[in-house]
């Protein structure tokens, strides 16, 4: 289970967070970096170790070199047949310069290929919207200034097969309450280690357990990206990292990122073998 958020800041920045929450303690992340994107990698086995090994696919966070920045939280895995929604986030990221742009990809996609239920967020320094999805139906809602999700429906409602019943709302309700006092990164990093439901508040210790947490923000030197691989509030080290992309991209630049980002060697530098072939 994961909360997401998004958050306008003063001079133009902003930022975009996810804590990722898995039913496991730990997890390597895989990571997709090119001049044009920046993408951590989606699984769909996220409740459990799969003994035939992760399946890969699509972006569950990301942000490309138009500063647009996006973020999934998974709902239910409803339609059966239907496609991995963190497809759809790589498709937003891939086809979208701004958060209209990428919602208008959204909207076509849906109309070739039902998705698991599932929310997004979207930001760029002038829009934050939320993007619900059902199956081949789509929902978007833009937010001023701010946004939240957690692991529910707001527009098309809860449902009893929801993968999480139990702490879905309260995230929601603990997330929106700080994310409305937050001006700035160190506010959003104090969210993503709180605890206002003890073990099951933002930084989950639950049934399902925080293994990510990251923060995208828009500065005026770039995009930077916070990273921290365990649970936030403990003693994993927090990774701030330039994410090369646009000019500020090369080959030596991504190579240092990828060292950087807290992950095992094999998931990092897989990629970045199979990107220079």
């Amino acid at each position: 289970m994961c909360t997401t958020g998004a958050l306008q800041m003063s001079e133009g920045k902003y930022l975009l967070f996810k804590n990722k929450d898995f039913g496991r303690m730990n997890f390597d992340d895989r990571i997709v970096l090119t001049p044009e994107i920046f993408g951590v990698r989606g699984t769909t086995s996220w409740a459990d170790n799969d003994l035939g090994g992760d399946q890969f696919s699509g972006f569950s966070i990301g942000a490309n070199k138009h500063g647009l920045f996006c973020a999934d939280s998974n709902v239910r895995e409803e339609p059966a047949k239907g496609t991995n929604y963190d497809v759809l986030t790589e498709i937003a990221l891939t086809e979208g310069s701004d958060v209209a742009t990428a919602v208008a990809a959204l909207e076509q996609a849906l109309k070739v290929e039902s998705y698991w239920c599932a929310n997004l967020m979207l930001v760029d320094s002038s829009s934050v919207a939320v993007v619900e999805i059902k199956g081949s139906e789509l929902h978007c809602s833009f937010e001023p200034g701010l946004a939240t999700r957690t692991n529910h429906h707001v527009h098309f409602g809860v449902t009893a097969t929801d993968d999480d019943v139990v702490t879905s709302a309260d995230r929601l309700d603990w997330s929106y309450q700080r994310l409305s006092r937050a001006v700035g990164l160190p506010d959003v990093l104090e969210l993503q280690r709180s605890h206002d439901g003890g073990e099951t508040g933002i930084c989950n210790h639950s049934s399902y357990e925080t293994v990510y947490s990251y923060v995208l923000t828009r500065t005026e030197e770039g995009i930077r990206l916070s990273v921290t691989q365990g649970h936030p509030c403990g003693n994993g080290m927090t990774q701030e990292l330039l994410v090369p992309l646009g000019e500020s991209w090369s080959i030596k630049a991504a190579e240092e990122f990828r060292s950087a980002f807290p992950s095992a060697d094999g998931a990092v530098w897989a990629l970045l073998n199979r990107s220079r072939q």
